[in-house]
């Protein structure tokens, strides 16, 4: 074996032991204060969700959970932290393309596929329709989630302080630098745009909240129907 051949050899077997390495590193009991649950479901959900996201999207669903919790403890309202994580672990799934449906919002094709998994691993009824209803309002601001649950409410919070950054009077930065320190945001920035907009570029009509500005951008030509028109087309006379 040539000397090249041998630090090739050497330089594989070192990226693949950190890559061993990395995927065996447990999930943290807590974080900043929080722990994160393990109960069956949230195991189960957290080990599913690691195989069909990214590691970025991954990382921004722990953090979501995280600052969420963080911002309802300071407010003094009680959650349930199974529900309330594993609504986080789903809420942007529907960005992935192998697990969007064709012609869904995001937001929809997440709480879907939330929903179906806590019914099929031992959650509650109320607990599905909980963690359905937090996903899909996750972006649609407080009015709507306070009419929802404090699990909404969590998961709303938490992703809003993640994207558009953390009120340092709401939560310290120290306290924000422990919970990254945790879960880098690994390019989230970059990563997270580019999935929006691949998600504009697949499907441009589904999106009527958050993302529906970005996808008129990404596809300003798309018809996208007409409300006028769908009034004068009901069948009544007038």
């Amino acid at each position: 074996m040539t000397v090249l051949s041998q630090i090739r050899l050497v330089g594989v077997i070192a990226i693949a032991a950190a890559s061993a390495a990395s995927a065996q590193v447990p999930t943290p009991s807590e974080v900043a204060g929080v722990a994160i649950p393990r109960t069956p479901l949230a195991v189960k959900a957290e080990q599913y969700i690691r195989t069909v996201e990214p590691d970025f999207l991954f990382n921004h669903s722990t953090r979501t959970y995280l600052f969420g919790a963080l911002r309802l403890k300071a407010r003094g309202i009680a959650f349930d932290p199974e529900t309330a994580y594993v609504a986080a672990l789903f809420h942007d799934l529907g960005l992935v393309a192998n697990q969007a449906s064709a012609n869904g919002s995001f937001e929809v094709d997440g709480a879907g596929k939330a929903e179906d998994f806590v019914k099929a691993n031992g959650g509650t009824p109320e607990q599905a329709r909980i963690v359905w209803n937090a996903v899909v309002t996750h972006d649609m601001g407080r009015m709507y989630q306070a009419h929802q649950s404090p699990e909404a409410l969590l998961l709303g919070a938490g992703a809003g302080s993640d994207v558009d950054g953390v009120d340092p009077k709401a939560i310290a930065p120290a306290v924000v630098a422990e919970v990254l320190r945790a879960y880098p945001r690994l390019q989230f920035k970059k990563r997270f745009t580019a999935a929006a907009i691949d998600h504009c570029k697949r499907k441009p009509t589904s999106q009527i909240g958050w993302l529906d500005a970005l996808c008129l951008k990404v596809a300003p030509n798309v018809d996208r129907g007409s409300v006028e028109e769908e009034i004068a087309s009901a069948p009544f006379a007038e």
